[in-house]
């Protein structure tokens, strides 16, 4: 059974307009809660490619913007709102990420392959800096979870939960790794791409 229609739509504009389903949002605003949520460790989003990104999003016709005056001091704001099309597209590209998300290559997996050819020493020394990076995102993401003033929202919950496990098995990964390259240093010698 199909759930959605296949879209072609960016993470960036996604992420936009999911924002903007929650509610109006001028795109000062925008920022503010990408940086709020520290959005930009998890998706495509940078600052300058707001305005952009919200401008292609109202050509669609998926956004309309409307001056607004301020509220209190300041100058008037184009605030967006969402429009019926954009709302359909919302849903459809959100399922869509839900069924077929986009695969991502890290360039992770090009070290990996080239690892046999890398002088032992630096190679297990380059991934013992990828573990304890890996390890300090996953305890500032678990710190970050408990101070989370939504932490009990059920889908918020679902979010955190699954970047804490993909976190915590690439950790796991990662160990092992570093004790078959202890255990097997020379190994890493015997695989010279030139052989």
């Amino acid at each position: 059974m199909r759930i959605f229609m296949e879209t072609e739509i960016s993470n960036a504009e996604l992420a936009l307009l999911s924002l903007i389903v929650e509610q109006p949002r001028h795109a000062y605003e925008i920022e503010q809660v990408i940086e709020e949520r520290n959005m930009r460790s998890w998706t495509e989003i940078g600052f300058s490619s707001i305005y952009r990104v919200l401008s292609k999003l109202e050509q669609a016709g998926w956004l309309s913007g409307k001056m607004e005056p301020p509220k209190g001091r300041g100058p008037a704001r184009k605030v967006y709102h969402l429009t019926p099309a954009g709302k359909k597209m919302w849903q459809q590209a959100s399922l869509q990420t839900l069924a077929k998300p986009k695969r991502e290559y890290s360039s992770f997996l090009l070290g990996l392959d080239n690892l046999g050819a890398l002088p032992p020493k630096r190679a297990q020394q380059a991934i013992q800096t990828y573990l304890k990076d890996q390890q300090a995102t996953h305890k500032f993401l678990s710190q970050a979870v408990e101070e989370h003033p939504m932490r009990e929202n059920f889908y918020i919950g679902i979010f955190f939960d699954y970047l804490l496990h993909q976190l915590a098995a690439e950790i796991k990964w990662l160990k092992k790794l570093n004790e078959r390259l202890e255990k097997q240093p020379k190994a890493l010698d015997h695989k010279r791409r030139s052989e």
